[in-house]
């Protein structure tokens, strides 16, 4: 909370109102928006897809007609992925140059494992 108080006061001025010009400048309050996504993610699934012909992924036949659901909640967690993923660590992003906007897709949901696809075939 220290650190994004102190970068909040340098960049945007004590009890001054944060301006959208501002948030490019405010690095550390980003890596914070991205961590609580990543831990928190507003939804645990991503919107489902459906597979519009056999694919093949990972030696495992994806049949046509299969509904596809990411489980993101369950990716944020994976230790395999993210050093302590259950600890609450913003600074984890440092060395990534995205945009929390959405023009990032490396954000969304920070990656996928094969693990964690569920899969559903409607006939």
């Amino acid at each position: 909370m220290k650190k994004v108080q102190l970068e909040l006061a340098e960049v945007v001025g004590k009890g001054k109102l944060v301006e959208e010009s501002n948030i490019p400048k405010l690095r550390y309050l980003q890596f914070i928006v991205i961590e609580t996504l990543r831990m928190h993610p507003p939804t645990p699934f991503l919107l489902p897809r459906k597979v519009e012909q056999d694919v093949e992924l990972c030696n495992y036949i994806i049949p046509k007609g299969s509904l596809i659901l990411v489980n993101v909640w369950e990716i944020s967690r994976d230790p395999t992925f993210w050093k302590d993923p259950l600890e609450f660590k913003p600074e984890r992003f440092q060395s990534l140059e995205v945009d929390v906007r959405g023009q990032d897709f490396e954000l969304i949901p920070f990656g996928a494992g094969q693990e964690y696809v569920l899969v559903y075939h409607w006939q």
